[in-house]
């Protein structure tokens, strides 16, 4: 008699364990979730039911554990307890829903569409230098308020429909981006009476920066920019100033590239953290606004402070060198201002060529031409004004510089005028020229 119990015992341990641990169906239909998922005309359906399972869930624990087999109330309080853990509606929603983020995948593929946002072209030798195009939105499915929506329903029935909740994805704007291509500064200097190779050298050193770009946040280096001034580099001669005298050099005619550059920095409103003065006064900007530039370390350093790219166009037609930059639009309308505060004026000093040394210049009694310019000495100081609706708001010192005084150097002829009548006279008078 007790055998036969234990017997039994042993039975009702095994037979109960083996239906608690082997796979089972749902048996009870009201256990059994089913969502129709509504988006534009098209239905989407998570059949409990028909779920199949992949190698994580070979145990009916695994299931149990996730609330598979009991109905929509215990799938909704687990759901709940999942959350109360830290984790978002849609993970919840995965783990008493086993599967349904397969539907909910293939919900989204058919639902959403990328923005498509406007972009910024930037032609710097066209007369409008931006082509802006059109934005496009884009739509997506918001998952979030899905799941939300799914659990919401869950715990009133196992059977429902949803409308699948779509967001607008919001694309750059074209209006944006007119707004960071706005005019901020335009500077420029003369330069008809220069040379053509002084007028060359403007061109390419402004060349480097048509079309550049600059990121919020960067520094620009002029001469990292523009590069050696040598020949190789496509530089010419020209007059420079040198220990405070104009002397033929590589690359002259840069620095008034630089003074230009500086200038509609400044009114850009841009911090300039290096800068240069010249020896001598620029005869093509206001004292205290030249900006000198050498390959020997003297540099004209500025920045991008806004949060939007700067974009900066050039160009010297022979007669100007213009700068162009554009960005957000000013904040201010900026000004500078120049002062001389004390000026030494120049003297004339004529030089006679008694030995023939410019003799291809001048060689009569009257005539003559201007070896040195001259330059009046010069202190200044400059400054940058902000103004808004025709008020100044601020004005701050840019600098004060000190120019040496040079005086102009004419040359004038010394031989005597003599009437020449034949044309040995005249070859004559040549070979004197020549031998002079």
């Amino acid at each position: 008699m007790k055998f036969k119990l234990f017997y039994i015992a042993i039975l009702t341990v095994f037979l109960v364990s083996t239906v608690y641990f082997l796979p089972k169906k749902v048996e009870a239909k009201e256990n059994q979730v089913k969502i129709t998922f509504c988006c534009d005309e098209k239905t989407f359906v998570y059949d409990q039911s028909k779920v199949v399972f992949d190698k994580n869930f070979k145990t009916n624990s695994a299931l149990q554990r996730r609330g598979f087999f009991d109905d929509y109330l215990a799938k909704a309080k687990i759901a709940k307890q999942v959350m109360k853990m830290g984790f978002d509606e849609c993970v919840a929603t995965q783990y008493v829903l086993v599967g349904i983020d397969k539907v909910i995948d293939d919900v989204c593929r058919f639902a959403c569409k990328s923005q498509t946002d406007s972009t910024i072209v930037f032609n710097p030798n066209n007369d409008n230098p931006f082509e802006i195009t059109k934005e496009k939105n884009g739509i997506c499915v918001d998952k979030q308020k899905l799941c939300r929506m799914v659990l919401e329903k869950l715990e009133k029935t196992n059977n429902f429909s949803i409308t699948v909740p779509i967001t607008e994805l919001t694309a750059v704007s074209k209006e944006s981006n007119v707004a960071k291509t706005k005019l901020k500064a335009t500077f420029e200097t003369n330069c008809e009476n220069s040379n053509q190779n002084r007028k060359d050298n403007i061109s390419l050193a402004l060349s480097k920066f048509n079309g550049m770009v600059i990121e919020a946040g960067q520094k620009v280096s002029f001469n990292q920019v523009v590069g050696k001034r040598t020949e190789e580099n496509g530089y010419k001669s020209a007059k420079v100033i040198l220990n405070g005298k104009y002397v033929d050099g590589i690359g002259g005619g840069v620095c008034q590239a630089s003074t230009t550059l500086y200038n509609a920095i400044l009114l850009a409103g841009l911090p300039v953290s290096e800068w240069h003065r010249h020896t001598l006064k620029s005869n093509y900007v206001s004292p205290s606004l030249d900006a000198m530039v050498n390959d020997n370390g003297a540099d004209l350093v500025f920045a991008n402070d806004t949060n939007e790219k700067i974009y900066i166009k050039t160009k010297c037609d022979g007669k100007t060198a213009k700068v162009w930059i554009y960005g957000i639009e000013n904040e201010f309308d900026f000004y500078t201002k120049s002062v001389v505060t004390k000026q030494t004026k120049a003297e004339q000093k004529t030089l006679v060529d008694e030995n023939g040394q410019y003799a291809d210049k001048v060689f009569y009694v009257g005539e003559s031409f201007c070896l040195q310019n001259g330059s009046d000495g010069i202190e200044s100081v400059s400054y940058l004004i902000a103004a808004k609706n025709g008020k100044t708001v601020w004005q701050k010192l840019l600098r004060k510089d000190t120019y040496a005084k040079t005086d102009k150097i004419v040359v004038v002829g010394t031989r005597q005028r003599s009437e020449i009548k034949t044309k040995a006279d005249i070859k004559s008078q040549i070979d004197t020229i020549c031998q002079a």
